[in-house]
């Protein structure tokens, strides 16, 4: 997810920016939310060159990456 959002907004502080949140939200969407970022899948969508899907696949890959880190944490 943080290569995802690096190639769509350069930095995670670019990404932060454009999308009126803190570079610890971005943080907290990498390390520990990733569902958080699909409140902004519209205006990602209408910005970036990338769908609903591809965002959405992004958010799955990293949420099953931290519930196998941490596996009691999510259920």
């Amino acid at each position: 997810m943080k290569g995802y959002l690096i190639k769509h907004f350069g930095t995670l502080d670019k990404c932060a920016e454009e999308l009126g949140v803190t570079v610890v939200t971005v943080r907290n969407w990498i390390r520990k939310n990733p569902r958080g970022i699909l409140k902004h899948a519209p205006e990602i969508i209408a910005t970036k060159n990338t769908t609903y899907l591809q965002l959405q696949g992004e958010v799955m890959v990293r949420q099953e990456e931290i519930e196998k880190i941490e596996p009691t944490a999510h259920t």
